[in-house]
């Protein structure tokens, strides 16, 4: 009789334990997350932030509220995110490549692109092309290419801005390439792409925003980065398909939290993200904005920070970029 009543408490107690220990695994979240969109509202990655953070919202059963803290290059609210609890209520959208290059970029951030954050995963990438008027004399890479080395210095790129990712992307071709081209730096991509209409700049590397004008027969692509052609413009090759093989640039879009975020709650995000990417109107949000859709784990996005860190570092100080 005692062992029996021993045993029953027994089976109780361990069942108390597993129900609390699926408590806490359950715990999270308990009230609405914030979502940092490091950028002004009303732009390209803060339409993609509110997108998302509905269908996440949806999967994590609580609100996901979105917060933009814009300025200085997306730095000041990639601050903000480290200066808070590392609970995972509070994270991050970002795009590899300017995240990791703020580091060079900034030399007065307060954090490491890579040290300062927990990944949470990756959400799809970004490609670029190589784009020129469509007066240009150039009608593939090899053209470009043989003008660029007959010309070395007289011929004028533009970008969106010092630092911004199509200029280092830019800054890598001409190495890849074996070429040096004149940066000209705009205020954004519109007024990058109406020089380039214009004739005033002679190429640059875009996506998105150039695809209209591509489409319209104002601007040529030669070549898009990538491993395989775009459902956009299947007629254009990839660099490697078109001669350079040496050179690819895709920024990866994914997610981020404070260091030291606990795995259970890393989990739970990721898992969100995962789901979040399923739903059609998150898709179609990132196809509009040029960005293919690629669910990663934490661990994988983890990775891909510290070889776009290493790269972009690399590239900054070899080309002496400053702002």
């Amino acid at each position: 009789m005692h062992r029996t009543r021993r045993s029953f408490l027994g089976i109780m107690a361990c069942g108390a334990a597993a129900f609390a220990a699926r408590a806490r695994a359950q715990a999270f979240p308990t009230r609405f997350v914030k979502l940092v969109v490091p950028f002004a509202p009303g732009g390209a990655t803060d339409v993609l932030g509110r997108i998302l953070a509905k269908a996440m919202g949806e999967s994590l059963h609580q609100s996901v509220v979105v917060e933009n803290h814009p300025g200085a290059g997306g730095t000041i609210g990639t601050e903000y995110v480290t200066r808070q609890p590392a609970d995972g209520y509070t994270f991050l959208l970002i795009n590899a490549i300017p995240h990791t290059a703020s580091k060079s970029l900034y030399p007065g951030i307060s954090y490491d692109p890579v040290k300062s954050f927990t990944p949470i995963g990756a959400l799809g990438t970004v490609r670029y092309m190589l784009i020129v008027n469509n007066d240009s004399p150039a009608r593939n890479l090899p053209q470009f290419i043989e003008m660029a080395r007959a010309q070395p210095d007289k011929l004028n790129f533009g970008s969106a801005g010092v630092g911004s990712a199509p200029h280092l992307a830019m800054e890598l071709f001409e190495r890849a390439a074996n070429i040096r081209m004149e940066h000209v730096p705009y205020t954004g991509s519109g007024p990058a792409i109406t020089d380039l209409i214009g004739g005033r700049i002679q190429a640059i590397m875009e996506n998105t925003p150039a695809v209209p004008l591509i489409k319209a027969g104002r601007l040529r692509a030669l070549a898009v980065t990538g491993t395989t052609r775009t459902t956009t413009f299947p007629d254009v090759p990839t660099f490697a398909e078109a001669g350079l093989a040496n050179f690819d640039v895709t920024g990866s879009w994914g997610l981020v939290g404070a260091a030291g975020l606990p795995p259970a709650t890393v989990t739970a995000l990721n898992r969100a993200l995962e789901a979040a990417l399923k739903d059609s109107t998150v898709r179609n949000t990132l196809a509009a904005q040029g960005i293919d859709p690629a669910y990663g784990s934490a661990d994988a996005y983890g990775a891909t920070l510290v070889s776009e860190l290493d790269k972009w570092t690399k590239l900054i100080h070899e080309a002496n970029i400053k702002l």
